[in-house]
């Protein structure tokens, strides 16, 4: 298997995500894995906020107050969240289409001051987009993984997160197969598309790198022309294990 970063040029408006690729000097090839950061796409979709913009309502200032945040970053935070739970000073842990994240995902890092990116509206749509025209262009298969960086309970750091996929099977089912001891698995699921975005964010880096995609390739994965929604990646956060004990901490459903 090999990983294989892309640099493109820094973008400070709107552009078309596909032809930045095409335009770059890598050469795709049939089954390659596209691993394109989630800010990346924001970009190029516009999902891109002037916090001056931003009107403020009473329940948001009220969060703003509890935990040490901009009005206007609460607020943007209680329009893109699903689910919210208690925070800490600075950040309000939250849900967004089945991802648990600090802020709902909200980013200001590498975008310029005043401004804040959002996860893609529609990323099932854009990831099927994104291959969609590879093929239509060039005749190649791809998989797309869009993918954004997070933090893990009770770890330092970031790893990787799949926000769409596209092409291919993002969950493998490993119930009924055996171990090396014969014992039968039983509850047991690969996350395929979270441990290639957590490869592709790896390579990508966080801070002035400008490689916004990574291509995996040789990797083996189940191909599929489904279309795919966040419900083929994630469970519904009231029935996962971590936070269903979140709830003794009097979690707010918006």
């Amino acid at each position: 298997m090999e990983v294989l970063p892309i640099s493109v040029p820094v973008k400070k408006a709107k552009f078309d995500v596909y032809e930045s690729f095409k335009r770059s000097s890598f050469r795709f090839k049939d089954n390659d894995i596209l691993v394109i950061s989630s800010k990346y796409v924001s970009m190029g979709e516009g999902a891109v906020v002037s916090l001056s913009k931003i009107r403020v309502s009473t329940k948001a200032r009220l969060f703003a107050s509890k935990y040490c945040l901009s009005a206007k970053m609460a607020e943007l935070i209680l329009r893109e969240s699903d689910y919210i739970f208690r925070g800490i000073p600075g950040y309000i842990l939250s849900v967004r289409d089945g991802i648990i994240a600090p802020n709902a995902g909200i980013d200001r890092s590498n975008v310029p001051d005043g401004f804040a990116v959002l996860y893609p509206r529609q990323p099932f749509i854009s990831a099927l987009k994104i291959r969609t025209k590879f093929f239509i262009d060039t005749s190649i298969k791809v998989g797309i993984v869009i993918a954004d960086s997070r933090l893990m309970p009770t770890r330092i750091g970031t790893t990787g997160v799949a926000i769409a996929v596209s092409g291919f099977e993002p969950v493998e089912d490993q119930r009924g197969k055996k171990d090396l001891f014969g014992n039968v698995l039983k509850v047991t699921f690969k996350a395929v598309a979270d441990s290639l975005a957590t490869i592709g964010v790896a390579v990508m880096g966080e801070s002035n790198e400008a490689q916004p995609a990574a291509v995996i390739r040789g990797l083996k994965v189940i191909s599929t022309e489904r279309r795919l929604t966040w419900h083929d990646i994630a469970v519904d956060s009231r029935e996962d294990i971590y936070i269903r004990e979140l709830k003794g901490s009097k979690s707010f459903v918006l």
